[in-house]
């Protein structure tokens, strides 16, 4: 497993102090936990359960989740406090692109399931989160990261560097 990631962002804590908790990159097996925890996130955004019910939308978002982790095409982390159960995640999906004039890289990301629970949210928990998929983007070579952001995640963003589009639309098929 390797070493957690940590980090005291966004004037949370002092420097040189650690958070009450730890950022990791998830494997494979954690797969249900982040199809649960994206659950969560959908359930409070009013978006849930579909009419089939939470477990079947958490079967098939953890063997998304399970398959990306795979490919390498989903790289995945988990917020856990010293004890109990995971308290956030987030995931940064990774596609390929055609270059442009001002973007020349072929390969992007999409940063999705972005999720701390109500109890450990404003304390760094969602920056640390972001701040390990910004760190792997750059390791990567990604040209951008992309994102769509709630109205309380939009200050977490912002505060990285990351910017508001206007130009996005979208046909559901």
């Amino acid at each position: 497993m390797p070493d957690p990631i940590v980090s005291a962002d966004a004037g949370i804590l002092p420097p040189g102090e650690r958070p009450p908790f730890t950022v990791r990159q998830a494997a494979v097996g954690d797969a249900p936990v982040l199809a649960a925890l994206r659950s969560a996130l959908f359930l409070e955004l009013g978006q849930g359960p579909p009419p089939e019910g939470p477990a079947t939308f958490e079967g098939l978002a953890a063997e998304a989740f399970a398959t990306g982790l795979q490919r390498a095409h989903c790289h995945a982390w988990l917020a856990e406090p010293e004890l109990g159960p995971s308290i956030g995640s987030a995931a940064l999906l990774i596609f390929p692109r055609l270059p442009t004039p001002e973007v020349p890289g072929q390969t992007e990301g999409y940063l999705v399931s972005v999720y701390t629970v109500p109890a450990w949210r404003h304390r760094g928990v969602a920056s640390t989160l972001v701040a390990a998929a910004v760190t792997k983007a750059r390791e990567l070579g990604l040209a951008r990261i992309r994102l769509h952001a709630t109205p309380e995640g939009r200050r977490v963003y912002a505060a990285m560097g990351f910017g508001l589009r206007d130009n996005a639309m979208e046909l559901r098929l």
